[in-house]
């Protein structure tokens, strides 16, 4: 009986995330804005900390950061992701540790002139709170993180576009829209 209430637990706290976002900017200025990691508190609203646990100077395979995240839930949750692999500039995977656990990755294609990010998520959390809640606030949890990421979607689309305009302004080219957003 133990044994089968530990599987549905576990079973109900499995997260799986797909995201997919096309933006109108060339694949090297995303890739080189997203892995610059100390500047996303800038643009990412619910981002509320992140520091490198090591010693680099630029994210690479190997490295470890810790960020916290808070949504419009009354918590914050804090992990270590740690680069598994990393190949410039088309994917970036990592295990997670601390409040979630499990792995991401985040694939970058260029699509037409557009940049197609695609950022797949499959983590539980080990809050012992936050396991024993999924039988009747998942959909909330799942709304708190889709929620945070929209808002990291749009502060980045932000940024790049603000930093399209000074380079179009500048002697570079077009502005950033973003195309499409959508999860599955």
């Amino acid at each position: 009986m133990m044994r089968y209430c530990e599987k549905i637990l576990n079973r109900k706290n499995q997260y799986t995330f797909n995201n997919y976002w096309e933006v109108d900017a060339p694949l090297s200025l995303i890739w080189k804005e997203l892995m610059d990691y100390q500047k996303w508190p800038a643009w990412c609203v619910g981002l509320e900390r992140v520091e490198k646990l090591d010693s680099f100077e630029h994210l690479q395979k190997g490295n470890t950061i810790r960020s916290s995240w808070r949504g419009s839930l009354p918590y914050t949750i804090t992990i270590d992701a740690f680069i598994t692999d990393f190949l410039h500039p088309s994917s970036l995977s990592f295990t997670v540790t601390g409040d979630l656990s499990g792995e991401g990755v985040c694939c970058f294609l260029c699509e037409r002139e557009n940049s197609v990010i695609h950022f797949t998520w499959n983590v539980s959390p080990t809050k012992p709170w936050m396991k024993l809640g999924a039988f009747f606030a998942r959909p909330v949890f799942i709304e708190n993180h889709n929620h945070i990421l929209e808002q990291a979607i749009t502060g980045f689309t932000r940024m790049v576009a603000d930093k399209q305009f000074y380079d179009k302004n500048h002697g570079g080219k077009n502005s950033l829209k973003l195309l499409k957003y959508r999860q599955k």
